[in-house]
C-alpha cells in the first residue's frame, strides 16, 4: 500500500507529531511505502525538537519518505497569514499519483487539508482527531461546522478508546468510525533501550520532565516540591520554551540542580527515560479533558519509573495504572507530600527500580504494537478496495 499521511511531525514536539511518526515508520517497516506531508519545519522555536546530524537517518528511513511544506517562501496576502492549509493540500495532490489513501491526523488544520486532496483526488479519506479537536476547537462555534462536515465527509474517522460517542456526537457516522486504540512501540521503548548522556556525573540520580511549559502540565508544582528536596539529584527539563521557564521564577536553591535541554525527536525519548531515575508527569486541571497521552506509557514501556498526578492516573490506559504499584502517583498540589514522595525516590533508586519493573509487567500486557499496525492496514485495504470499486462503477455509468 501507498498511504499518504498529512499530520504533525517531528520537529514539531507533542502528541500527534510522535504518533504519526511510529505509525508512519511501522507501517513502512512492513513494506509499505509511506509519504508524510507536514509543516514541520515551519513551527516555532518554542515547539521546536531539536534535530542533529545523527537524526537525520532516523527521520525518513527506509520506504518512509517526507515532504515539508516551504518555510522561507513569504506570502503576501491581505490579511496576512501563512496559508498552512493549503500549502498541505497542495503537496498532498501533487504526491497523489504515487498514493492510493490519503490519512490526515488532527482535524483543524491537517483534516481540512485532507478533505481538499480528497475532492481534488478522489482518494479515499482517513481523519484522526486529537484531544483538542474534541474539545475547545470542536466546540469553538467559529470551527464547529467545519469539523461537523469533515468527519461526514470522510471515508472513516479513527477513534480512540473513550472519544467514540463525542465523534457521533459531532457528526461522524456511526458505521464510519472505526476504534483503534495506540500501542507503544515496544520495539524502542523497553528496559533494552541504551542509556543517553544528559552530561550529569553518574552518581546523580535524574528527576526528568518532558512537556511543555503550560498550564495544566504541572511544572509549576514540580518545581515546588523539587525545591523542597534535600538530597542531591538533577532535574531535567525539557523543553524549547525558555522564556517561559524562566518567568516561572526558579528558586537559586533549585537553579544548581536544574538541567535544561531542548525538546527531543521521538526515537530520542526512549533513552532520556532510561538515564532517569524517574520520570515525573504531574499534569492536573488540565483544560482538554479527552487529552491522555502516551508518554507515561513509554515509560512505563522502559521499565522506568513513573511518577504522576492522580487525575492522569485515571485517564491513561484505562486507568489500568496502580498507584503504588505500577507507578507512584502524587497530588501535584499538596507540595510537602510531593516532595517527600521525591525525595524517597531519589534517595531509594531500590524502590524506583521495583516500581520500573512493576510498570513495564503492566506494559507487556497493555501493549500490542503490531495488532496497531495490523489494525490500521485492515482499514486502510478496505477503503482502498472500496475506492476501486467505487470509481470502477463511476466509469460503467
Amino acid at each position: 500500500m501507498k498511504p499518504l499521511f498529512i499530520s504533525k511531525y517531528p520537529p514539531i514536539e507533542g502528541y500527534v507529531s510522535s504518533l504519526t511518526y511510529w505509525l508512519a515508520r511501522g507501517l513502512s517497516g512492513r513494506g509499505h511505502r509511506v509519504t508524510v506531508v507536514t509543516n514541520a519545519f515551519e513551527v516555532e522555536d518554542r515547539h521546536r525538537e531539536l534535530l542533529e546530524g545523527g537524526d537525520l537517518d532516523r527521520y525518513q528511513e527506509g520506504a518512509l519518505a517526507v515532504r515539508n511544506t516551504d518555510p522561507f517562501q513569504e506570502y503576501r496576502l491581505i490579511p496576512q497569514a501563512n496559508p498552512f492549509c493549503e500549502k498541505l493540500a497542495a503537496a498532498a495532490i501533487e504526491l497523489a499519483p504515487e498514493a492510493d489513501l490519503l490519512d490526515a491526523w488532527y482535524l483543524v488544520s491537517y483534516g481540512a487539508a485532507g478533505m481538499l486532496a480528497k475532492a481534488a483526488t478522489g482518494l479515499p479519506l482517513v481523519l484522526r482527531h486529537a484531544g483538542s479537536d474534541l474539545g475547545r476547537l470542536g466546540a469553538n462555534p467559529h470551527l464547529r461546522p467545519l469539523v461537523r462536515a469533515l468527519l461526514r465527509g470522510a471515508d472513516a474517522v479513527v477513534a480512540s478508546r473513550r472519544s467514540g460517542p463525542r465523534l457521533r456526537e459531532l457528526g461522524a457516522p456511526a458505521s464510519r468510525v472505526h476504534s483503534i486504540p495506540v500501542s507503544v512501540d515496544t520495539g524502542a521503548f523497553n528496559p533494552a533501550a541504551g542509556p543517553a548522556d544528559l552530561g550529569v556525573p553518574a552518581d546523580l540520580p535524574v528527576v526528568t520532565f518532558i512537556g511543555k511549559v503550560t498550564r495544566g502540565k504541572g511544572l509549576p508544582e514540580l518545581l515546588a516540591a523539587a525545591s523542597r528536596v534535600r538530597a542531591d539529584f538533577r532535574l531535567l527539563v525539557l523543553t524549547s520554551d525558555l522564556a517561559a521557564l524562566r518567568e516561572l521564577g526558579i528558586s537559586p536553591k533549585l537553579r544548581r540542580k536544574l538541567v535544561v535541554r531542548p525538546f527531543v525527536p521521538p526515537w530520542r525519548v526512549p533513552g532520556i527515560i532510561r538515564a532517569s531515575r524517574c520520570v515525573v508527569l504531574p499534569e492536573h486541571r488540565f483544560p482538554v479533558p479527552a487529552h491522555s497521552p502516551i508518554l507515561p506509557r513509554e515509560v512505563l514501556a522502559c521499565g522506568t519509573c513513573l511518577v504522576l498526578s492522580d487525575e492522569l492516573g485515571a485517564k491513561v490506559a484505562g486507568g489500568a495504572i496502580r498507584g503504588g504499584e505500577h507507578a507512584v502517583c502524587v497530588r501535584p498540589g499538596a507540595t510537602e507530600r510531593f516532595a517527600r514522595k521525591l525525595e524517597l525516590l531519589v534517595k531509594d533508586g531500590e524502590l524506583a527500580q521495583r516500581v520500573g519493573r512493576a510498570g513495564h509487567g503492566l506494559s507487556r500486557r497493555l501493549e500490542d504494537f503490531e495488532g496497531y499496525l495490523k489494525a490500521n492496514e485492515r482499514l486502510h485495504r478496505s477503503l482502498i478496495r472500496g475506492g476501486k470499486k467505487a470509481q470502477g462503477t463511476r466509469r460503467k455509468a
